[in-house]
């Protein structure tokens, strides 16, 4: 397949990388009382990466002047912000945060279930293919 993969296999991939991540956090939780404990996640640029390379990159551009500008998720000096701005370790040396962790969940269970939804979409499409207009 020349490199190239198909959007089952994207989508796929990604559910597995989900999962995994989903386990990760689900661990950060069970040792939030757990002292020098340091919460874990992974990295989703493996995925973001995989898709730039099978899709050109698309920049949006204002046509009008009265189009609605993007807001950034950036500080003004253009830095984002980390966990460590954010919140402090606790006097035991933990640094895990329940509400962070919870947040992280919520966005990945969003995640899974909009994965799942775009592998039903592409089963019911080519279920529509295969039955044809008779």
């Amino acid at each position: 397949m020349n490199g190239k993969f198909s959007i089952t296999d994207v989508l796929t991939k990604r559910m597995q990388w989900l999962s995994a991540r989903q386990t990760v956090l689900t661990k950060n939780i069970a040792n939030a009382d757990t002292p020098k404990y340091i919460p874990q996640d992974l990295k989703d640029g493996s995925f973001k990466r995989m898709v730039e390379r099978q899709s050109p990159a698309l920049r949006p551009t204002s046509t009008n002047g009265s189009h609605i500008q993007g807001v950034s998720l950036r500080d003004p000096d253009g830095r984002s912000r980390d966990q460590e701005e954010l919140y402090e370790t606790a006097p035991a040396g933990n640094a895990v945060v329940i509400e962070e962790q919870l947040v992280n969940m919520t966005q990945n269970q969003t995640d899974y279930q909009m994965m799942t939804q775009l592998y039903r979409k592409h089963v019911n499409m080519i279920k529509l293919a295969l039955k044809g207009s008779g």
